[in-house]
């Protein structure tokens, strides 16, 4: 976002060279983290819990597997098409008709995928706070055994 930013508005070579990092940094530096994360996450889960985890569990993993999907079938290919218009346009000598629409749907893309990531961090807080919550919540008793 900080690199779109920077180059638009700009010259057609700057946005070209803008969009080829983020297309670089999307294909190459993000999915590889990703996945560093999602591998060492399960290998975490399996020796906490086995491979009985509990439910939050498998809500994060498939929402960590909804957050790659649409990133990679869906975000990556737009990434790579602003990209290819972005070098069009240079060599055109003016933006491409169709590169706004495609930005949008980017930008589209990119907002789906951050509402997963954020969802998925939001059960990563709640399993924790919820459990403590439960576990300080003192036992009640049933009002027959009040009055004995």
């Amino acid at each position: 976002m900080a690199i779109e930013r920077q180059t638009r508005g700009t010259s057609l070579e700057l946005l070209a060279f803008g969009r080829d990092l983020i297309s670089f940094s999307s294909s190459a530096l993000v999915p590889t983290g990703f996945w560093m994360m999602v591998v060492s996450g399960i290998v975490v889960v399996i020796l906490r819990y086995g491979y009985r985890a509990p439910l939050w569990v498998w809500l994060k993993l498939a929402l960590s597997a909804t957050v790659f999907t649409v990133a990679d079938f869906a975000q990556g290919p737009v990434t790579r098409a602003l990209a290819a218009l972005a070098h069009w346009s240079v060599e055109h000598g003016q933006l491409a008709p169709q590169y706004q629409e495609t930005l949008a749907l980017g930008g589209r893309y990119g907002l789906v995928v951050l509402a997963l990531f954020l969802t998925t961090m939001g059960i990563a807080i709640w399993k924790p706070v919820s459990f403590r919550i439960r576990a300080r919540r003192p036992e009640r008793t049933q009002p027959s055994e009040a009055r004995a």
